[in-house]
């Protein structure tokens, strides 16, 4: 199973593709793609959609996981933002016929993680199995826990 991985912001999204399995991970790819910056609301979403549509052309995903916003973060005009870039990997999922296609917060993670469903357990999971995931931003790193998250 091939999963994107993705977290998004209003300025930015980070993915990575991830493969194998919850005990064994594969890391493919990892990428942190900024938005168009001259682009007005409308013309940012269709050039999100193509990217969506070559990201899942280019690595042949089976889902795609999305790192959900948490608590406080979910109001104000990031928040809607954020909330209208993830609608689009959506769309495109569907459209493309993926199933599932799922978003997630910290405690879902650590759950589908085999961790009790809290977020703190997130830093005790043992990274290693990752090689250099210390090394990603901290927007790659939620990318890759929630893509990670999603194999079987």
């Amino acid at each position: 199973m091939r999963v994107l991985g993705v977290r998004c912001s209003p300025k930015d999204f980070a993915y990575c593709v991830i493969e194998g399995t919850k005990t064994n991970p594969s890391l493919i790819h990892t990428e942190e793609v900024q938005f168009p910056r001259a682009y007005v609301k409308p013309l940012t979403l269709k050039w999100l959609m193509q990217e969506v549509d070559d990201l899942l052309k280019k690595h042949s995903v089976d889902s795609i996981a999305l790192k959900s916003s948490e608590g406080l973060a979910r109001r104000g005009k990031p928040f809607v933002e954020r909330t209208e870039y993830e609608t689009i990997f959506m769309l495109v999922g569907a459209l493309r016929g993926l199933k599932p296609i799922v978003k997630k917060v910290k405690a879902a993670i650590a759950k589908d993680l085999g961790f009790k469903g809290k977020a703190h357990y997130l830093s005790t999971i043992n990274t290693s199995v990752i090689p250099n995931f210390s090394d990603l931003s901290d927007k790659l790193q939620e990318a890759v826990l929630v893509g990670w998250s999603e194999l079987h």
